[in-house]
């Protein structure tokens, strides 16, 4: 599936650009002098989920960008580009930041489609001293991300053209703070007859400047309906999933494949480092805290007007359940500001994204979930628990690559093959994959939405979409 939309794109990219063509017409010219003009592409992939108000809206600093479906779109303001020459030490030839990327009125990128694929586009041009030189190779960094997220990150802070580069990009969630998306990718880049070529494979053949960014972070949401207002006598409040393990930075590296040389593409990619300590929840049976919150759904704020304990949902036509019945049904416009998500009456919904995480034979020695799913009471005490399933785990994925920055950010990374050791209770969380438990799609319409039947549930089942690849709706049987 990876090769099959790297080709759409190719294909798609060779037609839009097929006028740059004209620069080979005089090659001799080309060989004599410096071009005057040089163009290559960057691609940013959607293949994920739409954000607060859907393409061409302009996100806001302060605003959660929620994972509202699993439809492919892109809401980020800036994009930054850096090329530097292949080499030790690296000097930096080209920087450029894009502002309003996703914002139509700019026309800072443009939209593009094929069969395989969805996502963003610009054409970037260098002038007179900024061409590449015939002869070398570079390296193009792309990263593109929401301005105030990551604490403020700026990519490539303090460097500019004539610097070298020798650190690798990280961006860090800030304490109190949560994950967002964010993209990057890297590619190979060298000129033939003074134009900007690259090559996606070594098989592959070379072709028009084209640098891809994707999703560097993991997200999850949990659709629910049908939510029992007591179990075993107590009152239920909230539901939560928790995770095990938090880390809190994400690194812009570990593109390049150990088979192939120009493979910026690796699948199943562990990319998050400095893990947390400091346990905000506990696992079902825990006595001390060993567990992080991943999302919480607080059902007052979906079923309001309790008069007698407002920190209680209200189950208006009194039948056991929070559902479609009943009248009082409310989005919490705080998690999910009007026009964020669309929701059918009586479901609840949570989501964040996760900076990705290996678990090891430890753990899976010791028992230790991944997720866990938890219906609380007023007191925050867990009164059923779920220790949540993947689906398929043994066809997630064979393998595993873990990208690791042992010196810091001033060393190299290090790409690590591991074995894939996953359990279906036990299992690595991987950059670009959207981890679902229910089925939400952007609109509603036509019954396509599947929350999950928490009445009935004996199992919560965790689908995985690798890479968050084009599709209608993810279908959960």
């Amino acid at each position: 599936m990876r090769l099959n939309r790297l080709k759409y794109i190719i294909l798609a990219f060779c037609v839009l650009f097929a006028s740059c063509d004209n620069s080979l017409s005089d090659d001799t010219d080309r060989q004599n002098s410096k071009p005057q003009q040089q163009t290559f592409t960057v691609v940013v992939e959607s293949v994920g989920e739409l954000f607060t108000g859907g393409e061409g809206v302009n996100p806001t600093k302060t605003a959660r960008r929620p994972i509202s479906s699993v439809t492919p779109t892109q809401t980020f303001d800036k994009l930054s580009v850096l090329i530097v020459e292949y080499q030790s030490p690296a000097k930096v030839v080209y920087k450029k930041t894009i502002d309003n990327w996703s914002n139509p009125d700019n026309k800072a990128s443009i939209p593009w489609s094929t069969e395989d694929g969805l996502g963003r586009y610009a054409t970037l041009t260098l002038t007179d001293n900024e061409c590449l030189e015939e002869g070398k190779n570079y390296m193009a960094y792309v990263i593109g991300y929401q301005s105030g997220t990551y604490g403020e990150y700026e990519p490539f802070k303090g460097i500019e053209p004539g610097d070298y580069f020798n650190r690798t990009e990280v961006a860090t969630v800030p304490e109190n703070g949560f994950a967002e998306e964010i993209f990057a990718g890297a590619e190979i880049l060298f000129v033939q007859n003074g134009v900007i070529l690259s090559k996606l494979s070594d098989e592959a053949e070379v072709q028009h400047g084209l640098v891809i960014a994707r999703r560097q972070v993991a997200g999850t949401f949990g659709y629910f309906t049908r939510i029992p207002v007591e179990i075993n006598n107590n009152k239920v409040s909230k539901l939560r999933l928790v995770a095990t393990k938090r880390n809190q930075t994400v690194i812009f590296g570990g593109f390049r494949s150990v088979d192939d040389s120009y493979d910026f593409h690796k699948d199943n990619v562990i990319n998050g480092m400095n893990p947390r300590t400091d346990y905000d929840c506990v696992l079902a049976g825990s006595t001390v805290n060993n567990a992080f919150k991943v999302y919480d759904i607080d059902l007052c704020r979906w079923f309001p007007g309790n008069t007698e304990n407002e920190s209680l949902p209200l189950d208006a036509n009194g039948d056991g359940y929070l559902d479609s019945k009943d009248g009082n049904w409310c989005m919490d416009e705080d998690a999910y500001p009007k026009g964020t998500i669309s929701l059918p009456r009586g479901t609840v919904f949570g989501d964040s994204f996760w900076v990705s995480v290996a678990m090891t034979q430890n753990d899976i020695d010791a028992g230790i979930p991944t997720f866990q799913m938890q219906i609380l009471d007023t007191n925050e005490h867990i009164i059923k628990s779920w220790d949540v399933v993947l689906r398929n785990y043994e066809t997630a994925g064979e393998n595993r690559t873990l990208v690791s920055l042992p010196e810091g950010t001033d060393g190299r990374t290090v790409i690590t093959e591991l074995d894939n050791i996953d359990t279906e209770t036990c299992f690595s969380i991987v950059r670009n994959r959207l981890y679902t438990m229910g089925v939400k799609n952007q609109s509603q319409n036509y019954g396509e939405d599947e929350p999950i039947d928490l009445s009935i549930a004996d199992v919560l089942v965790l689908d995985a979409r690798h890479e968050w690849q084009i599709i209608s709706s993810i279908i959960f049987n």
